[in-house]
């Protein structure tokens, strides 16, 4: 992302928080960053448009896209990731079954409009819903759940198209791909379109998010100007517990217990000097977070070094990489609708077009709009 010496949240809390009152303190880390409440549209509007001029006069080439949840408490995961049980080859296996059933639905589609459209119709899948509408998103904070505090995100993203490499090979994986643990990134996902190198970079250095544009094939998407976020899967060092359990086992123990396929004994030789080996054992998890990529590269004076010390090391896993805190805290802000206030704002909104007949334009729901009228 590129700015002038401040992150979008940073903008928003010099611009923005001198000018309005209704600001929430963060009260837990899912929550570092601006957060507002609102009483009503007009509220709404002037936070908006005072998030829209600061985008525009101090990020390049970037927009600002928004997500209406009916509940503030929900994470910010695609639906593939948040199924309470998944099972092995899962995402393979909703995605062929859906294919199988309604061939002609998908044809002629990208991989990345064709899992838009499961989406659109209900499949969980890697991709997140936002809009390039605030008014679309504050119509989803309110729409449901009455009882539950509302909440509209605001993220700042470059918006890319289906044409990147990089979205095209995460889509085609999720596609047409089985999943296999022993993949490497090298062998799932690079290419000579793209490198090993342009792959972590853009999963895990950049400070980006992929939000992307689809083909609106759909007049609902179309209304809602839909965009999505796409999630990569994680990934798994396969040298890590070598690394932290060195100092007690011994290098050959070490990889006797820990290691799993071909292991480059020199590498990590090299590694068990330059690399934050006390880092590795404080980070909890088994997956590569953001952080960790950061301070293992920075290890490496040599950048060509680097990565081709990295071309066997890391495999695919089957879960979905969630943003990081860093991400959430810097490039988000949230707004914040108490329950009270939902039935008014949706009836604001309606006044100005924005009902449920607008938003999903089957005959359907203009039969009920109609009959919501004389209820």
């Amino acid at each position: 992302m590129a700015v002038l010496d401040m992150s979008f949240a940073q903008a928003i809390q010099k611009k923005v928080f001198k000018d309005y009152d209704g600001i929430i303190p963060p009260e837990d880390e899912y929550y570092a960053h601006p957060t507002f409440s609102i009483d009503n549209l007009a509220d709404y509007i002037r936070i908006v448009a005072s998030i829209s001029e600061i985008n525009s006069n101090l990020l390049y080439s970037d927009t600002v896209v928004y997500r209406g949840m009916s509940d503030s408490e929900y994470d910010l995961l695609p639906g593939l990731a948040r199924i309470k049980k998944p099972e092995h080859e899962m995402e393979a296996t909703l995605i062929n079954d859906f294919l199988t059933r309604r061939p002609d639905a998908f044809s002629g589609l990208t991989e990345f409009d064709t899992l838009a459209k499961m989406q659109h119709y209900g499949l969980p899948t890697r991709l997140l819903d936002f809009s390039l509408n605030p008014l679309v998103a504050l119509y989803f904070a309110c729409e449901s759940k009455p009882k539950k505090t509302g909440r509209v995100l605001c993220h700042s993203s470059f918006l890319q198209n289906d044409s990147s490499e990089y979205v095209n090979v995460i889509c085609t994986a999720a596609t047409k791909k089985m999943f296999d643990p022993n993949y490497t990134v090298e062998e799932y996902y690079c290419s000579e379109q793209l490198s090993l190198k342009r792959y972590l970079s853009a999963a895990y250095i950049y400070d980006e998010t992929t939000v992307i544009r689809p083909k609106y094939w759909n007049q609902r998407i179309a209304n809602q100007a839909g965009v999505f976020m796409v999630f990569p899967n994680h990934l798994v060092d396969r040298y890590r517990y070598i690394l932290i359990h060195e100092s007690e086992l011994g290098l050959d123990t070490a990889i006797r217990e820990y290691g799993r396929g071909e292991i480059d004994r020199a590498t990590l030789e090299e590694a068990l000097y330059k690399e934050p080996i006390d880092y590795y054992r404080s980070e909890p998890g088994p997956y590569l977070t953001d952080t960790c990529f950061l301070k293992m590269r920075e290890a490496y004076k040599d950048n060509d070094d680097f990565w081709s010390k990295m071309k066997n090391r890391f495999k695919i896993s089957e879960e979905v990489k969630p943003l990081s805190q860093d991400k959430i805290s810097n490039r988000f802000c949230s707004i914040l609708i108490e329950p009270k206030n939902k039935k008014k704002i949706l009836r604001d909104l309606s006044y100005i077009g924005f009902r449920a007949d607008y938003i999903y334009p089957e005959l359907e729901y203009t039969a009920q709009e109609i009959r919501r009228r004389f209820e």
